[in-house]
């Protein structure tokens, strides 16, 4: 068996949901669903993409937690990953039929709720797994270590509160100026922007720059004012100091002329 046999079994499944993407795509193209709207379709396209993303999100990051074991899996996760992808390329057939004109009824309704219950077996698949793979780490044996432990970043998280930090990406912004023109880009998905500010969202926002405080007329006239009697006082130091060196001058020249000049 390979030693990536889960991981292959994961790629297997985001690639269906990929293709059923883009059935759904040719199916909008070709308006095989008429001109009417059509709410349910595009509510299961966009499910299909959303739940892509969020099972490669958390199939890597139990990765980056278990390491290599993760991608093996055991003969449960396998099983019921198996189980998921069968129901996923059932539905991709029937996308298929919709999209070259075999089949007329669509359903949307109903796949789309079939899509919601896979990706949720298949996120408890993912969470058995790595409950199994703790529970089998703790009962082996652990060598001594003949190097120092390093330090990683890598933290174990339940499945709830990975929920929990990817709904508060979802609804986290950053402010953005570009030559003048403000915006809010997605932290979870940086694709994403919007020009008005998202009510109820997590936002980063620019630095303020600090402005001059703006000076009344009067205060500058009277800054002014001081300024002129500075200049002044300064240039009645220097007579002063002029003076004394002429008065110096004048007693060296004389040193017999008495303080009133005789």
């Amino acid at each position: 068996m390979s030693p990536t046999a889960f991981k292959d079994q994961h790629s297997t499944l985001i690639s269906t949901l990929n293709n059923s993407y883009d059935l759904c795509q040719i199916i909008r193209s070709s308006r095989r669903l008429g001109s009417a709207p059509t709410p349910n379709f595009d509510a299961f396209q966009s499910y299909l993409i959303a739940s892509k993303k969020n099972l490669s999100y958390t199939f890597t990051t139990l990765r980056s937690a278990l390491g290599s074991r993760f991608d093996l899996g055991d003969t449960t996760s396998r099983t019921e990953l198996d189980r998921a992808i069968r129901s996923f390329q059932a539905i991709q057939e029937r996308l298929s039929g919709i999209a070259y004109g075999h089949e007329r009824n669509g359903g949307f309704q109903a796949m789309l709720y079939q899509v919601q219950t896979l990706e949720s077996e298949v996120l408890s698949t993912f969470s058995g797994l790595k409950y199994r793979l703790e529970i089998s780490a703790k009962d082996e044996p652990r060598p001594k270590p003949i190097l120092k432990k390093t330090k990683t970043d890598e933290v174990i998280i339940g499945i709830k509160k990975l929920d929990a930090y990817m709904d508060h990406m979802k609804n986290s912004w950053v402010e953005t100026e570009v030559d003048g023109d403000v915006f809010y880009v997605n932290v979870y998905d940086e694709k994403k922007k919007v020009w008005d500010r998202p009510k109820n969202g997590f936002i980063q926002l620019l630095p303020k720059v600090e402005r001059p405080k703006r000076r009344s007329t009067w205060e500058k006239e009277l800054e002014k004012m001081r300024q002129e009697e500075k200049e002044m006082e300064r240039q009645r130091q220097k007579e002063r100091e002029r003076a004394r060196d002429r008065e110096e001058q004048r007693r060296r020249a004389d040193p017999w002329r008495n303080l009133d000049g005789w």
